[in-house]
């Protein structure tokens, strides 16, 4: 049991078409004040009670109700009784059982955020009928399993349909909207991603494209990827270039993260065995061959194979890299990334800065020292020297 009066003053606010502002001029405070109160960090005066429940037009005794949270096995067994209800055709009777919850826990943010799964559960059997108990009906209870209704909340919420119960999927799109718009507000970080992600979906979905925008920029510095929803504003927009755009340069970032965390994966200090080691080699060696992304790795191929004793192998490298160095580089792949990602000439040139690192690290790096007597190590260094000096200043 806990005291939610944050959420009821926010809620009543919202109803009642009141800024924070509003409601602070009409009690004689400031607007901060009315803020800490909708987030829990403080509590009005007792003398403020009975102004307040008046301005949000209530009374003192729901402004300080106690509410019950539902346990997680009493969610799961509730979201349960509401999805066999459904498959047995009741779709109304699991409405109802839904709508009494809500009603009941008014500011459960995990009830919520499971009601918007259950609803669209709701929403794909409307056109089964009674007794839907059939193959269709279970398949998408498989997709949706009993444990975690919430994980249908990323489900599009209808649209052009037969009519038949086209009202009840414009009212479930309703109540998702609602539903979905509470746990953004509220701001829990385990519902605030699925939440935007959810209204962007039903912002897309009913044509509201300033609102999908608004929500999309809004959280442009997000860890979350939106890069699905980016793509589907642009297109729905007609901008196929900028979703294509979009795509590639999200591709291109995704590639580069993966080839760092191949190359960490080999550290020494994280103790994996040669073999495995070699085998992740390996794997950014055909990564790199395919998408021509980063630096080649040739140099740090051939510290590996040296520091696992494989001096033939390491040979091999360091000539290979001497060979890209003192040629082009090859564009990245163009087939995936290009038109997006497609640098001019000058970029496909290892630079003297480079060149000259490189040569230093040959020279002077003690991992190189079991080399440095073999002719054919000192060819690779005479030229990357000759290299160097044909370089431009």
């Amino acid at each position: 049991m806990k005291l939610n009066m944050g959420t009821k003053i926010t809620a009543l606010r919202r109803q009642k078409g009141m800024t924070q502002e509003q409601l602070a001029a009409a009690l004689g405070v400031s607007a901060p004040a009315v803020s800490k109160w909708e987030t829990d960090s403080s509590y009005p005066d007792i003398t403020l009670l009975c102004p307040l429940a008046r301005a949000l037009g209530t009374d003192v005794d729901n402004l300080l109700t106690f509410e019950e949270e539902l346990s997680q096995e009493k969610l799961g067994r509730y979201m349960t009784e509401i999805i066999e209800t459904a498959r047995q055709g009741d779709l109304s009777g699991a409405e109802e059982q839904l709508n009494a919850l809500l009603h009941r826990y008014p500011s459960d943010m995990s009830l919520k955020f499971s009601a918007i799964g259950a609803l669209s559960f709701l929403e794909m059997n409307l056109d089964i009928g009674p007794g839907g108990d059939g193959g269709e009906a279970k398949g998408r209870e498989d997709r949706f399993p009993r444990a975690d209704y919430g994980m249908a909340a990323q489900v599009s919420c209808g649209g052009a349909g037969e009519q038949t119960g086209e009202r009840d999927r414009q009212r479930f799109a309703r109540q998702k909207k609602e539903l979905a718009r509470a746990l953004h507000d509220d701001g829990n970080p385990a519902f605030y991603l699925s939440s935007v992600s959810m209204l962007i979906s039903l912002a897309l979905a009913e044509g509201e494209m300033e609102e999908a925008e608004r929500l999309l920029k809004e959280n442009l510095t997000n860890t979350a990827d939106f890069t699905p929803l980016w793509v589907q504003f642009y297109l729905k927009k007609g901008e196929r270039d900028q979703a294509l755009g979009i795509l590639q340069r999200q591709a291109y970032r995704l590639v580069s993260d993966l080839r760092v965390c191949l190359m960490y994966l080999m550290r020494k200090d994280l103790g994996l065995e040669r073999d495995r080691v070699l085998e992740i080699c390996g794997i950014l060696e055909q990564m790199e061959d395919l998408f021509s992304v980063g630096d080649n790795s040739a140099g740090l191929f051939a510290e590996i194979y040296l520091r696992e004793g494989e001096q033939e192998q390491a040979l091999r490298y360091l000539e290979r890299l001497v060979d890209q160095m003192t040629g082009q580089m090859a564009p990245p792949n163009p087939l995936v990334f290009s038109p997006a990602i497609a640098p001019g000439p000058e970029k496909l040139h290892w630079s003297r800065e480079l060149k000259l690192a490189a040569l230093q690290g040959l020279q002077r790096d003690a991992c190189f020292d079991p080399l440095r007597k073999l002719e054919r190590f000192q060819k690779i260094v005479r030229e990357l020297a000759d290299s160097l000096e044909a370089s431009p200043q």
